[in-house]
């Protein structure tokens, strides 16, 4: 699948979620905020890419080549910034980053995950899939319980 398609299938929300007692339950797709896209060849970058900022990401893309595969996103006003080159795995571990998006050989991926690791805080992701629009974005979810008024919010509104 495609990843412009891929993204814009994700649903972000809100969705009502009914409760058995009356409650009332609301989940939405949040954006993870930092996302580092280290695609090992261009199609797995502009993946990358695309899905992150579809998902309402500030996008760092690293990868040989990378600004002129992504020179066509590059001229929007777009919150992206493209580094030619590499990334050093233990400069991840005070790389102010949400997520991390990356393609490649398993030794590559197995010392960007040990590196991510040894990061104090909170935890960052690794995401590896070339395709997955859900990997770019946090469930937030807000319950009101209404079960103290009986079910009733207008009850507690009248508070």
């Amino acid at each position: 699948p495609d990843a412009l398609a891929a993204a814009a299938a994700l649903d972000h929300g809100p969705v009502d979620l009914p409760g058995p007692t009356g409650e009332a339950n609301a989940l939405q797709l949040v954006p993870r905020g930092r996302v580092l896209c280290l695609g090992a060849e261009g199609e797995a970058l502009a993946a990358q890419v695309v899905q992150a900022l579809a998902a309402g990401n500030a996008v760092l893309a690293v990868g040989e080549g990378a600004s002129a595969l992504l020179q066509p996103l590059m001229k929007e006003n777009l919150p992206l910034a493209v580094i030619d080159g590499a990334v050093a795995p233990e400069s991840l571990e005070n790389l102010p980053v949400d997520l991390v998006a990356a393609t490649g050989d398993k030794a590559w991926l197995a010392t960007l995950r040990r590196a991510l690791a040894r990061r104090e805080g909170p935890i960052v992701p690794l995401a590896t899939e070339t395709i997955l629009p859900a990997a770019y974005v946090h469930e937030r979810a807000v319950c009101v319980d209404t079960t103290a008024a009986g079910g009733n919010a207008s009850l507690l509104a009248a508070v």
